[in-house]
């Protein structure tokens, strides 16, 4: 099965899902044969009652007897209801039966709520444990696979594909298991009767399981399709809602309802054609069913009429529970349908569980880590599956307490590089040594206590503002988090807002300005107290004053940490203790801003380039340097 991609068409065995499945049943052994017994229960009292027909019918047709003198149902029920029966009082007889009648259908539906009760318990309970080991190994993943696939399709598998797998359980418990014991019952009672009719009515039940195969089969690779195609949908729906406003910008709303459009379309054929298919099993079945009936009818006539070897009344009640028979039996044999989108979802979450989680790959043996003197990167290079280099031969050492910052052209490697130091990725060449340590040889719980991040981007959850802040150090008091975001310059606003620190912030903190989230940000940061700080430049698309405030922040968040800036204004860098300059994933240029422009090199020349081009347009504020390329053209 697929490791990596969760848009897999590798088809698992169904064996193997339902062994799968299976573990997630087992905490719930217990739920599940009390179910069982239940179902076991509500079935016998299903057909006893049903069995009571004979004595009934036998009274009608003016029998010499009320029960049978030999026979299994003859001994039965001379066993249980015998002393109810007088013959001399057969109207007295009837009401007696008729009564056991009601109390026994009455347990019987006393039972199957019961089972229905403890099988809603166990199926939600599986469900709820199956989401919750994939939302687990969904955060442990490593970072490449989120980029490798769409949040929509993950959205989709712990959500919707969860759910749908849901259907395996409820057709075994709520369903299947009360269908089954009522077949097994059935059967019983049908072979006490007659055993030569009970095997023309079991002849036909291969030809039935064999005749739906075929459509079992395309049945779950059809389920497996729509589940991707749901992915998309929902992948589409995520992002022009997170991106409403350019949408709205470039009035592309009549060209995003086209593409939903189509998509919802292909979706909704999709799954006509499905539906056809899953529709097919149950007239199957009930024709093949009334046809076995028919032949029963007719060789029960002559076992009565001519062989004697049954009374009327015995074949009346047996066609009874013939009939009986077929409902239970229709909705075992769309149970498999039924299960085929069922096993299409459960063969996605797989792919996501057995996609390689961090801490599998995870090789480190230290569990403490501590950064005392430098960080260094010795020959490091990084190439992504099936592409290019983004790294290739980088080479410094970055001393505790520094600044280090990183400039090129997008494209030239710096995110990759900040990502090698949380271990966010791994270096496919060279090594990184934090005290002469190879990186990989520290646990990733403990190299990560060491870093914080605050990106341009800045991430804030739906939550409170505390639990923002606080969200690196939960156990963080109300005074270390009001000095960090007095330290962060957002204390004053945090107080104005209308529950304080309590104030929700809603989704990605969208009810705050840019500046004020990007200080929240910052205060996170130092909550955290991290020696090594990775920064993303986080005010080149704030207002002056915003500017001013983060600016402020970030000086006092530099002091004592050593420091990872990604520049994209080369004018915030110039008092960085060393400049990276990066171009096609290679180190081109190391030194001060005062040493890189006295060499005239890259670094010179890309300077040069911003310098001009915001002097033409003193209003420029963004920040992307450009490439080295157009610097010499």
């Amino acid at each position: 099965m697929s490791a990596t991609a969760t848009t897999g068409t590798h088809r698992t065995p169904t064996a193997q899902l339902w062994r799968r499945l299976w573990r997630f049943v087992g905490p719930h052994k217990g739920k599940l044969v009390a179910v069982v017994v239940l179902n076991a229960a509500a079935a016998v009292a299903d057909v006893f009652s049903f069995t009571l027909l004979v004595p009934f019918f036998n009274a009608f047709f003016k029998s010499d007897a009320l029960l049978p003198a030999t026979g299994t149902i003859g001994t039965l029920l001379n066993a249980t209801i015998g002393f109810l029966l007088d013959e001399q009082d057969r109207m007295g007889s009837l009401r007696n039966v008729l009564l056991i009648v009601i109390a026994a259908v009455t347990l019987k539906n006393a039972l199957v709520w019961l089972a229905g009760q403890v099988g809603v318990t166990l199926q939600e309970f599986v469900v709820r444990d199956l989401r919750n080991a994939l939302y687990a190994h969904l955060l442990r993943l490593p970072l490449p696979w989120f980029t490798r696939n769409k949040v929509g399709q993950v959205i989709a598998r712990v959500l919707n594909d969860t759910a749908t797998a849901n259907t395996v359980v409820t057709e075994l418990v709520t369903r299947s298991l009360w269908s089954g014991a009522q077949v097994i019952a059935t059967l019983v009672a049908m072979f006490t009767t007659s055993w030569r009719l009970s095997l023309a009515a079991l002849v036909i039940a291969p030809v039935t399981i064999g005749a739906i195969q075929p459509v079992l089969r395309k049945l779950r690779k059809g389920y497996r399709r729509l589940g991707n195609e749901q992915g998309e949908m929902t992948s589409l729906v995520q992002e022009v809602v997170s991106g409403v406003r350019l949408v709205k910008s470039y009035r592309a709303e009549a060209r995003e309802d086209a593409k939903f459009t189509a998509r919802n379309e292909a979706y909704a054929k999709g799954f006509v054609r499905v539906g056809r298919l899953a529709l097919l099993s149950g007239p199957v079945t009930e024709t093949l069913g009334t046809f076995t009936a028919v032949i029963i009818l007719w060789y029960g006539a002559q076992l009565v009429l001519k062989e004697g070897a049954l009374t009327g009344a015995e074949l009346l009640v047996f066609l009874v529970q013939v009939m009986r028979l077929l409902q239970p039996l229709k909705q075992l044999s769309q149970a498999p349908s039924a299960a085929q989108q069922s096993l299409a979802s459960a063969e996605r979450i797989f792919d996501v569980l057995d996609a390689p989680s961090e801490t599998a790959n995870d090789r480190g043996t230290r569990t403490a880590a501590v950064f005392a003197q430098s960080l260094a990167f010795e020959g490091v290079g990084f190439r992504y599956d099936g592409g290019a280099a983004a790294l290739t031969d980088v080479t410094f050492c970055a001393r505790k307490g520094e600044v280090v910052a990183l400039v090129g052209a997008s494209g030239a490697g710096k995110s990759t590089l900040v990502d090698l130091i949380p271990r966010f990725l791994d270096p496919t060449h060279g090594r990184i040594l934090l005290d002469g340590v190879d990186l990989r040889d520290i646990r990733l719980d403990a190299l990560r206590s060491l870093t914080g991040i605050v990106s341009q981007d800045t991430v804030l959850f739906n939550d409170t503002v505390r639990a923002n802040v606080a969200f690196g150090r939960p156990d963080a008091t109300p005074a270390q988090l009001a000095a960090a975001a007095q330290a962060a310059n957002a204390l004053a606003f945090i107080e104005a807002l209308p529950q304080g620190w309590d104030t929700n912030l809603g989704e990605r903190g969208t009810r705050l300005s840019g500046g004020q989230r990007q200080r929240l940000a910052i205060a996170r940061a130092l909550v955290s107290d991290p020696p090594i700080l990775i920064l993303d430049e986080a005010t080149s698309a704030l207002d002056v004053e915003s500017e001013r405030l983060v600016q402020e922040a970030i000086d006092r968040l530099l002091v004592g940490r050593t420091v990872f800036v990604i520049a994209h204004r080369l004018a915030t860098i110039q008092h960085a203790d060393r400049i990276l300059v990066l171009d096609g994933g290679s180190l081109v240029e190391e030194g001060s801003h005062a040493t890189l422009l006295a060499r005239g090199g890259a670094y010179a020349r890309l300077h040069a380039l911003q310098f001009d081009r915001r002097r033409a347009d003193p209003t420029d504020a963004d920040g992307e340097v450009m490439p080295a390329a157009a610097a010499v053209d």
